[in-house]
């Protein structure tokens, strides 16, 4: 909308449009800050992003305009974002403001290590952990509720020998462990780290020399993961990726298309989207995503997209797949 001033009917409709511009740009935005940054970042990042926004419309179509009785100027237009534009601009201002949302973390131990040593390869991992939450990286036990988390897991493999030899008519003891890791991607299982570390310690009291082993490797194993797993951690997540949503109980195909175009249209990070299974009882979609399974379902939670088409409740998340139902 835009004053009508000294009766220039030309120069409030500029001003009604350009703010017309502005507020489809601000809807846009405001998906996006909503569904990947902190909350308390969300007026400085819109803020700033609005600033630098102008001329991000792919195109725009005047709907509607016209004077009202008050004297004002209204102009309605039905636009189109460019949606990867302001992506990059919202995740510019994420990194220059430091935010530290950081990757959910697992740490998984193999059978073979619990069945050799299980007391030492819990060490082990429970070292690794007071690391990981001393630097304040978030750590789940893997489950049905925390598997499909974004985020990443640590696999570790622990290998205990002790061995005798005889020296000066004494026996001596020697304690040597090795300790194996693997950085993955939790939905993929894509690997993107390894490190590892071997240490003997003599002395007959193994267990003694065991924990103090663990220290000394897994404090040697973290300082190579840490620094891969933040590097990890910044490409990988806007990185686009396949994700197939399964919808519970549709009514029929004229609401699976309604979903397809309101997920095409609201859902900041979907590139392309497409029904692949029409059944009333599970439907499926597949979706080119840029973020993580959990950013999607943040998306769908999202109050700007609950208002506008529908709410639903996540009934599971695993790897990349989701299932919702609408409510």
């Amino acid at each position: 909308m835009s004053d009508i001033q000294d009766g220039k009917l030309a120069n409030a409709y500029r001003v009604a449009l350009a703010n017309a511009k502005r507020a489809a740009i601000e809807q846009a935005v405001g998906t996006i800050i909503e569904s990947r940054t902190l909350v308390e970042n969300f007026q400085m990042v819109s803020d700033q992003v609005l600033t630098s926004a102008s001329g991000r419309l792919k195109s725009f179509q005047v709907i509607k305009e016209g004077k009202t009785p008050d004297n004002i100027y209204e102009v309605t237009i039905q636009a189109e974002a460019d949606v990867d534009e302001l992506i990059q601009e919202v995740d510019r201002f994420q990194k220059a403001l430091k935010w530290q949302k950081k990757p959910r973390i697992t740490v998984v131990i193999d059978n073979y290590s619990l069945d050799k040593s299980s007391v030492t390869a819990e060490q082990v991992k429970n070292f690794l952990i007071d690391h990981l939450q001393d630097d304040k990286f978030p750590v789940f036990d893997l489950g049905e509720k925390t598997q499909f988390r974004g985020g990443f897991v640590i696999h570790l493999n622990v290998e205990k020998q002790t061995s005798e030899i005889e020296y000066q008519n004494m026996k001596l003891k020697s304690n040597e462990l090795a300790i194996n890791a693997r950085l993955s991607r939790a939905d993929d299982a894509k690997i993107m780290a390894t490190a590892s570390g071997v240490k003997k310690l003599p002395g007959g009291n193994t267990s003694r020399a065991s924990r103090k082993a663990s220290k000394a490797i897994v404090k040697d194993i973290w300082k190579t993961l840490r620094k891969r797993l933040t590097t990890a951690w910044e490409e990988e997540q806007y990185a686009t990726r396949g994700i197939q949503l399964k919808i519970e109980s549709l009514e029929s195909m004229e609401q699976a298309k309604e979903i397809l175009k309101a997920m095409q249209s609201t859902l900041a990070g979907v590139k392309k989207a497409e029904l692949s299974i029409f059944d009333k009882e599970l439907s499926e979609f597949s979706i080119e995503y840029r973020g993580w399974p959990e950013q999607l379902v943040d998306e769908l939670n999202s109050g700007v997209f609950k208002t506008r088409h529908f709410e639903s409740e996540v009934q599971r998340v695993a790897g990349n797949q989701i299932v919702i139902k609408i409510i």
